[in-house]
């Protein structure tokens, strides 16, 4: 039996969703630091506008402000990123009971013999939702799995 798999994955989702949560934020270079008086003073996510000036996941706040001297750095809000993981699990949950999370911010899904559609149909209705219902947006990956009876698979 052949399955078909989508791999979920929020775009940029924590600056993603502090863009969508203060819309003063959009079209600036952003991103979610941690708090440099914690000695937790590096990038943990940064938006499509602060990737342009090379700003990287995991590098010191000092480095990332060499590179981009506007950029706002904001600090993280994890209740809201929690928040924002539990609804798009509820969205995928319309399409499939198996999805296996991979963080707050990536799943695959198992949708083999979905009466929704093809495993494309379903990823683009997946992004346009999300987008429509949380304001945020997606990468949907789609694939298959060839499971043979007696074989031992794990999703």
């Amino acid at each position: 039996m052949q399955r078909t798999i989508l791999h979920c994955d929020m775009n940029n989702f924590y600056a993603s969703v502090e863009c969508m949560l203060d819309q003063s934020l959009r079209g600036h270079p952003v991103a979610v630091g941690g708090d440099p008086e914690n000695r937790h003073g590096i990038i943990l996510a940064k938006n499509y506008e602060a990737k342009k000036f090379g700003i990287q996941t995991g590098e010191a706040l000092w480095q990332a402000r060499n590179k981009c001297h506007n950029l706002i750095i904001v600090p993280p809000h994890y209740e809201q990123y929690m928040k924002y993981s539990r609804l798009a699990h509820e969205i995928y949950l319309d399409y499939t009971n198996q999805v296996e999370p991979y963080g707050m911010d990536e799943c695959w899904l198992d949708v083999s013999g979905s009466i929704r559609g093809s495993g494309e149909q379903i990823g683009n209705e997946i992004r346009q939702r999300m987008k429509d219902e949380l304001g945020l947006t997606i990468s949907v990956g789609v694939s298959f799995n060839n499971y043979r009876k007696g074989s031992i698979h794990t999703f």
